[in-house]
């Protein structure tokens, strides 16, 4: 009986020692475990503790004044003596604490930090001075305690605590690693987005063949798609995946679009919002635009020159996988409630110093965004080698330099200015990801910030052109097979996309006249990138030339490609305010960027795209798109895409900043933002009407020949679709731009006289 009553006692006694010191008294809280008090009732998010006044980042030796306020509806203050009290303290003694409300501080401290006592009992709101570490690599985190009592003086369930963490970190703090939580989470995602690919497919091909169905034949249908390094295949899989990513990407902007749509909104949190517009542009450049441009590359451009393949077919493939890998890296976080929220520009100190105000380093979202976008740039090195090996070495007889088609001449373009570019962006990239895990201090602590911005606009304003020339190259081929007439001044249209590749990699400084840059270089990118308006120009002036000489045939792609015309060079005028130092002062990082940035990328771009899709459709099919829904499609989206973004003009003339989470309802933005999201909704929806049109012309297409449009480049010579290889015998062109006078009109008769009797008169003296 003895022996059992020592031990109920020793057991109550291990217990109590066991339960936390958190003491109920009027005089002060001290040594405080996280578990908090247990005789304050309870631990709850109805009392709320608020920190004003206390930084993200501290600068050495700096004095910050803060405020620590206790709110809690559910516990009325019944004694005006005693509303509330507090335990605050910095763990590791980073900085010194110091109390507002007391005389001497030392009154307050206990177990080495500060606490209420008798004086101070009569309120829920303390003011503080706390002075920053001499060190600024230090990581100061605040541990504070707040409770909110009835005034009973007595400790029972009728009062209501919290607890809450502050982060506050060195200006030259080194982040932390990621845990390895995230990578498990960061695996998951992985494997289930496999998964659901794999059982999507399996119900395509289920649906397709119920009777014969089993999992080896599914794998014999599966296998040529997940293997091939057929250029035409691949091509396929580059433009689905792109695609599909451009409807990701359009329902990401809707959803902030939403946001902004009425003043004060809280449809999205700030959070959200954030990583919402960082994926939108990250999604629709990287994952929707180049993929898109990668699939017109891999199918058209062979078939264009002769070639039976690409050069090097299966680092080809290997470039789209290694693409496909890194997409649920950069959505990883989107799951894990930890997104990337950098901006697709990826600005250090911030993507270096991520998520310190909570978990104290990059969160795992920020860190896995940051490595897709690394495989990103290797996928485009792999692919780009094989179009400038295929253009120099497999063009068939007949197909010279002067004798390509315009796509051919803007592919090789497009992926030189990727070469030249895409270094820079992966040495800063991989910088970048080496400052955010393992501690380096190439950006941060003791770095340059602003580097890493000269090498992302090295590479990111070029990388513009990288996927507008080749729509200029779509666009050429369109308009001159419509115009039923060769392109006019197709030397001159070369010549001025070289011009545009050259140039462009010396304006990207205008991205950085707010930087604190010299007037000299202000200058110099002043006038280089107004200098790109030129074969810009030249290559506007000679579309329109065709079009004038031509006799125009209305198809889908041919609407698609005036409007490109038209919103392009809307988006290049709205461009030329930015080269001007004083002008680019008051518009920079506003509203008015977002609508030049749009008209140029939709309107330059996506417009080209579509009219692409229409165009080069019976080729890869073998069947025509529905011409009357091609029209609804274009009536529709051009329509509600000009409604939509022609007024973020306005909106940023009026003051309104780009990636701004919601705005006042006096700001007088109310009214345009609302037009806005409701006509990008539109805009998004029409999108449909283009998916039902490819779903339903891939069965119930008009069946075309191998030339449906009356072109004249090799692609048109074989059959719809090609096959594979695609050319059974090498081809020999035989038509081309060299044959311009065959089709000359009066216009281009005068304009060309006089530079023929030039070439006459220097003739007849070399003769003489």
């Amino acid at each position: 009986m003895r022996g059992r009553a020592i031990a109920i006692l020793t057991l109550l006694l291990i217990a109590l020692a066991s339960t936390s010191t958190f003491e109920a008294r009027q005089n002060g809280i001290g040594n405080v475990e996280p578990a908090g008090c247990n005789c304050h009732g309870g631990m709850t998010d109805d009392t709320v503790i608020t920190v004003d006044g206390l930084p993200d980042i501290f600068n050495a030796s700096e004095e910050y004044l803060f405020t620590l306020t206790i709110s809690n509806d559910k516990v009325p203050a019944t004694n005006p003596d005693q509303n509330g009290g507090f335990r605050i303290f910095v763990e590791d003694g980073v900085g010194t604490l110091e109390s507002l409300d007391v005389e001497d501080s030392s009154d307050l401290e206990i177990d080495g930090g500060l606490s209420h006592n008798m004086e101070i009992n009569d309120r829920r709101s303390w003011s503080f001075k706390w002075t920053a570490p001499a060190d600024d690599t230090a990581i100061a985190n605040f541990v504070i305690y707040g409770n909110a009592v009835n005034g009973d003086g007595g400790a029972t369930d009728a009062d209501d605590w919290n607890r809450k963490e502050v982060t506050v970190s060195g200006i030259n703090a080194s982040p932390t690693a990621p845990s390895a939580e995230a990578l498990t989470i960061l695996m998951t995602v992985i494997g289930l987005a496999l998964g659901l690919i794999l059982i999507g497919s399996m119900w395509v091909f289920y649906t397709r063949n119920p009777e014969s169905f089993s999992i080896g034949n599914f794998w014999s249908y599966l296998k040529p798609w997940l293997t091939t390094t057929d250029h035409k295949m691949v091509g396929i899989l580059y433009f689905l995946y792109g695609f599909f990513f451009f409807l990701v990407g359009g329902l990401l902007a809707l959803l902030f679009r939403i946001q902004l749509a009425l003043p004060e909104n809280d449809f999205l949190t700030y959070d959200e919002y954030n990583s919402f517009f960082t994926l939108h542009g990250t999604t629709m450049i990287f994952l929707a635009a180049m993929p898109m441009i990668a699939g017109f590359m891999n199918y058209i451009l062979p078939l264009q020159i002769g070639a039976k393949d690409l050069a090097f077919p299966r680092i080809n493939a290997l470039g789209f996988w290694i693409i496909v890998a890194a997409a649920p890296l950069i959505f990883t976080g989107v799951w894990s409630g930890e997104a990337a929220d950098i901006t697709w520009v990826m600005y250090p100190p911030y993507s270096s110093l991520a998520g310190l105000g909570t978990d104290q380093g990059p969160n795992p979202g920020t860190i896995a965004f940051i490595s897709g976008i690394a495989l990103l740039g290797a996928s485009s090195t792999l692919s780009g080698v094989n179009f400038v090996t295929t253009t120099f070495t497999m063009r068939a007889k007949g197909v010279g330099w002067m004798r390509m088609p315009l796509f051919t001449w803007s592919v090789l373009i497009s992926v030189f200015m990727l070469y030249v570019s895409l270094p820079a962006f992966v040495i800063g990239v991989f910088f970048l990801l080496f400052d955010s895990t393992i501690g380096t201090t190439f950006f941060t602590s003791g770095g340059d910030p602003l580097l890493f911005q000269h090498l992302f606009w090295f590479f990111g304003h070029p990388e513009v052109y990288v996927v507008v020339v080749p729509a200029f190259g779509i666009v050429s081929e369109v308009l001159a097979t419509s115009a039923r007439r060769s392109i006019f001044g197709y030397r001159s249209m070369v010549y001025a996309m070289v011009g545009i590749g050259v140039v462009g990699f010396i304006v990207w400084g205008h991205h950085m006249l707010t930087s604190g840059m010299s007037p000299a270089w202000r200058s110099a990118f002043m006038i280089t990138t107004m200098a790109v308006a030129i074969p810009t120009g030249v290559k506007i002036f000679n579309w329109l030339a065709t079009l004038w000489g031509g006799s125009l045939v209305f198809k889908t792609h041919t609407l698609w490609s005036l409007g490109f015309l038209i919103t392009f060079t809307l988006g290049g005028l709205s461009g030329m305010f930015f080269p001007v130092a004083g002008l680019d002062t008051q518009f920079h990082d506003g509203y008015f960027v977002v609508a030049h940035f749009h008209y140029v990328f939709i309107g330059g771009i996506i417009f080209a795209l579509f009219s692409g899709i229409y165009y080069w459709f019976p080729k890869v099919i073998g069947r025509k798109m529905n011409e009357t829904l091609g029209l609804w499609h274009f009536l529709i989206a051009f329509c509600s895409y000009n409604a939509a973004f022609w007024p973020m003009h306005a909106v940023g003339i009026m003051g309104m900043p780009r990636r701004t989470h919601t705005y006042a309802a006096d700001s007088g933005f109310a009214e345009l933002n609302l037009a806005i999201s409701i006509f990008a909704i539109i805009f998004g929806l029409s999108q449909l009407i283009l998916v039902w049109n490819i779903i339903r012309s891939v069965k119930k297409g008009e069946k075309v020949g191998n030339d449906p449009w009356g072109g004249w480049s090799l692609e048109w010579m074989v059959t719809s679709p090609p096959p594979t290889p695609s050319f059974a015998v090498n081809p020999v062109q035989l038509d081309a731009n060299e044959g311009e006078e065959y089709h000359q009109t009066k216009l281009e008769s005068i304009l060309r006289s006089p530079f023929k009797a030039m070439n006459k008169l220097w003739n007849k003296e070399v003769e003489e």
